[in-house]
């Protein structure tokens, strides 16, 4: 099983460093598309989203639909290298994913 990133060039070229494939994407209708395409593929088990895109809405739909229609994959949302960051706790992070308080 694979990850697979959207976000900006700086997050795409830190994760490829470490060899985990992504999409860089420069707006938010690239970020929906890369997120839809992402979802097809049945080799992909976590999908890291940057938080400048997560937070909007297209994207935040299709997030919250994905977490309640399907077990896989796990959609993370971490702070990219640009727009807004904020800080949250690894235990809301499993409980808003999960459903599970911890």
């Amino acid at each position: 099983m694979l990850g697979f990133v959207i976000g900006d060039n700086d997050m795409i070229t830190g994760f490829r460093l470490v060899g985990i494939e992504g999409v860089e994407a420069t707006s938010l209708d690239e970020a929906k598309q890369a997120l839809i395409k992402v979802l097809k593929r049945s080799d992909v088990a976590i999908v890291i989203v940057s938080q400048a895109f997560s937070s909007q809405y297209p994207i935040r739909e299709e997030i919250d639909r994905v977490r309640r229609e399907r077990g896989t994959p796990l959609i993370v949302e971490m702070p990219g290298s640009i727009g807004p960051s904020t800080e949250t706790r690894i235990s809301d992070l499993v409980s808003q994913t999960l459903g599970v308080r911890v």
